[in-house]
């Protein structure tokens, strides 16, 4: 394969993210309140709450994924490896996914199968990612890779998978973990590194 520069790569993913994040957004539609008190429209803001908590786990995911993302091309300045590049594609068709299975939480938040689904896109893109990150560490040579930290929201996305099928609100505690902990700076409490 002709080694290709980096900047198409970040510009295509980039793009991809950018899109994912306003198709989140494109989803939130105005509330059209019929209160005229502010109690009356405080309480018809409670069914909005589930698309509200899903609108920010998702999209708190894909910042994280894009910042992860971001720091991971500072590692090479080209591309080598056909494998990094579909792995890379892989990687990006989860996240495009997010929006979608987010409305479909945010409509059915109580509906197995929409948790179920969500857990599972959520799983994909982190193996997805991580599996990524494996490579490209593995391109620049690197002869160890430190992966502990990157296994974490893969195996509570896997508990996450597991879980919805007893219990939506044990996979929702679980989904959040990751977020707070990819959140968190290195070396914070949670982090054990």
């Amino acid at each position: 394969m002709q080694p290709t520069g980096k900047m198409r790569y970040e510009n295509f993913s980039d793009g991809v993210f950018a899109i994912a994040i306003t198709l989140l957004a494109l989803e939130l539609h105005v509330p059209h309140f019929e209160g005229t008190t502010l109690r009356n429209s405080l309480t018809e803001l409670i069914p909005l709450i589930p698309t509200i908590l899903t609108y920010v786990l998702s999209f708190v995911t894909i910042a994280i994924f894009w910042v992860n993302h971001h720091q991971l091309t500072q590692n090479f300045t080209t591309i080598n490896k056909r494998r990094m590049l579909w792995q890379n594609m892989v990687f990006l068709m989860f996240v495009t996914l997010i929006p979608f299975v987010t409305q479909s939480v945010s409509l059915n938040p109580q509906a197995t199968l929409a948790v179920v689904f969500y857990s599972i896109v959520l799983c994909g893109a982190s193996i997805a990612f991580t599996l990524l990150r494996y490579f490209v560490h593995k391109s620049c040579g690197e002869a160890h890779i430190p992966m502990k930290r990157s296994l974490v929201g893969p195996m509570f996305y896997i508990f996450a998978v597991l879980a919805s099928v007893f219990s939506v609100w044990i996979a929702y505690g679980l989904l959040a973990i990751p977020a707070i902990f990819y959140f968190l700076p290195k070396g914070s409490a949670l982090d054990t590194k």
